[in-house]
């Protein structure tokens, strides 16, 4: 019996129970205590130990007024010569759009860049900043309203309206806000309706193939009395020949 008993509680597995307890009730944060002597000397050993022996360079670390040197932005360069870039697209292109990109998959993006590059067009994001550089004192300047962070710019060096409008249905993602048709500033409706206008070359044939209609119309008005009448002296010609025969 003692031995069961004696096995049973030496078996029976045992689990402590931990309870803790804040110590002294509650923290004064506005007082605090004193940390231990040990923590207090780690912390006066890690103190940070600040020598200034420019009484201006502690004027302007004191100081808290905003002064010139701080509201002054540093030039980035790589900046101006996107900038520079970006302004000779301007100069150079007959075909501005200004498009808005919603969320994009890297691969549509990728596509939408290829489809763009195969009609020699340019498919690029701008920042604000980088558009302002670019188009500051320039007639370009008005286009700064449509860039309120990064903004979709396609260019193209030949007015192929219809084109680029062809290639934006392909990809609902970029939403056609406005563009720069042969140096005019026009709306995404204005765009469409000129889309629909035949190109000059076209509008040159279609004048010169009217021109030409009119005059063999008119040629063919003063001389249809003559051919009337040779027709009908051949055929009494012909029936004079016929009774004499």
């Amino acid at each position: 019996m003692a031995l069961l008993l004696k096995k049973g509680i030496c078996d029976c597995p045992y689990i402590p129970l931990l309870q803790f307890k804040r110590f002294r009730g509650k923290i004064n944060i506005q007082r605090p205590r004193p940390p231990h002597f040990e923590k207090a000397k780690f912390l006066a050993l890690t103190k940070p130990i600040i020598q200034v022996k420019s009484k201006k360079v502690l004027q302007l670390c004191t100081n808290t007024k905003p002064s010139s040197h701080k509201t002054q932005s540093e030039e980035n360069i790589y900046q101006g010569l996107i900038a520079k870039e970006l302004r000779q697209r301007f100069e150079n292109s007959k075909l501005i759009a200004f498009c808005h990109l919603n969320p994009m998959l890297k691969d549509q993006t990728f596509n939408a860049f290829v489809a763009f590059y195969k009609e020699k067009m340019h498919f690029e994001r701008y920042g604000k900043e980088t558009v302002r550089l670019a188009v500051t004192g320039t007639p370009f300047e008005i286009v700064r309203k449509l860039f309120m962070s990064q903004t979709t710019i396609i260019f193209s060096p030949e007015p192929h309206l219809k084109t680029l409008l062809r290639i934006l249905k392909k990809f609902p993602e970029l939403v056609l806000m406005a563009g720069i048709y042969e140096n005019r500033f026009l709306s995404k409706d204005e765009l469409v309706k000129f889309s629909k206008i035949p190109n000059l070359q076209a509008a040159q044939n279609e004048l010169v193939y009217s021109l030409n209609s009119v005059g063999a119309q008119v040629v063919r008005n003063l001389n249809s009395h003559q051919i009337t009448l040779v027709s009908h002296l051949e055929q009494r010609v012909a029936q004079l020949e016929g009774g004499e025969g």
